[in-house]
């Protein structure tokens, strides 16, 4: 197993112990990318046959609301990075695209899924990854309803400080949805 594939392995069979086989084939449909910011990863309104594992980097996902950028989450190291659209064969509703120069573990889901139904390993292990990304959407979708703007940055501020040094004021904003004077305003407080 390539070593810059045991992260991601690790990350998603801690519930399981996977035979030496189901990893090499896991990892046959694995690569890893280095790849430079501003890179689209996911373009919105198109299918795509590729979920990623954040190694080194930062994404970010948006959507064009009259021609206007919304940001709607962020991931940094260890986050799974793809469109449950995608998965299911559709389109993508979102653009996902790169904020630093990132290295990514690519998984070509047009040839995992086929597996999950020959190998009960692997159908836990893409189970494990659906799971944790649906808890992450989850997560996000309650912190975008259900949280005021200054909540919203007092908890990015407690639990994810390094998106403040890592992801551009506007994006943080658009993502907070308030100005980016206004974020100034709370970060000079």
């Amino acid at each position: 197993m390539d070593i810059l594939f045991k992260p991601f392995i690790d990350h998603f069979s801690t519930n399981q112990k996977l035979s030496e086989n189901t990893i090499a084939e896991i990892c046959n449909h694995l690569s890893v990318l280095d790849l430079d910011k501003k890179y689209v990863l996911i373009k919105e309104n198109q299918r795509h046959d590729f979920a990623y594992f954040v190694i080194k980097g930062a994404v970010r996902s948006y959507y064009l609301k009259d021609g206007v950028e919304v940001n709607t989450w962020f991931a940094l190291e260890n986050d799974m990075v793809g469109s449950l659209h995608n998965f299911k064969g559709n389109p993508s509703r979102e653009t996902i695209e790169l904020i630093e120069n990132s290295t990514l573990i690519s998984i070509n889901l047009k040839q995992v899924k086929p597996l999950m139904f020959s190998n009960i390993q692997i159908a836990n292990f893409i189970n494990a990854i659906i799971e944790d990304y649906a808890l992450f959407l989850e997560d996000k979708i309650y912190f975008s309803q259900m949280m005021s703007s200054i909540d919203k940055y007092l908890i990015l501020l407690d639990k994810e400080p390094q998106i403040f040094q890592r992801i551009p004021l506007t994006y943080i904003a658009s993502f907070l949805g308030i100005s980016r004077e206004t974020l100034s305003r709370l970060r000079a407080k």
